[in-house]
């Protein structure tokens, strides 16, 4: 009887060691940090760009928000620097501002991603011009159908994260 309690002692320790080891590696946030004006703000601002060029509206997503914020969580834990994650499955949007308008981050964000039309001509993407239009094309890439994104504070300024699928900017294609 003492050997059972003994391995089932040791099988809860080692599982609560795993789970902290776990929890330390990957932050995973509860919520995207979004309330519901500002996603609502965001998805509008995304079909407005979309409505404009002939492309159908995005949906929310909620399992990709919450994609999203777990990439804000993890930019946030590696020092807040606005790196794509190139092993994802969904495009990816990010922007960082300094501002104190905690609330207008998402408008702000979305307006930078879109100010980026004035740059695309209606080319194909290529690693020459992806750089200076990729936000915008993501924005507006005609098979994405969904979207989710989430906000996180990092260092007194807010990452604004949206993630896509199915993904664009595929090398070689147009947006729509």
């Amino acid at each position: 009887m003492q050997y059972r309690h003994f391995l089932l002692c040791l099988t809860l320790l080692w599982s609560a060691g795993c789970a902290n080891q776990q929890q330390a590696r990957t932050p995973v946030p509860s919520t995207n940090g979004l309330d519901g004006d500002e996603e609502q703000a965001i998805l509008s601002y995304h079909n407005e760009a979309r409505a404009s060029v002939g492309v159908a509206p995005l949906h929310w997503s909620k399992e990709l928000a919450q994609h999203a914020a777990t990439r804000g969580a993890t930019l946030a834990a590696q020092g807040c620097k606005l790196q794509h994650n190139k092993d994802s499955k969904y495009g990816e949007n990010l922007f960082m501002t300094s501002s104190n308008r905690d609330h207008e981050a998402v408008i702000d964000a979305a307006e930078s991603w879109g100010s980026e039309k004035k740059n695309y001509a209606g080319q194909a993407l290529t690693k020459a011009n992806v750089s200076a239009v990729g936000r915008y094309t993501q924005m507006v890439w005609s098979i994405t159908s969904d979207v989710g994104c989430a906000k996180v504070e990092c260092n007194n300024q807010l990452i604004v994260i949206c993630h896509y699928s199915p993904l664009g900017n595929q090398l070689g294609a147009k947006p729509y």
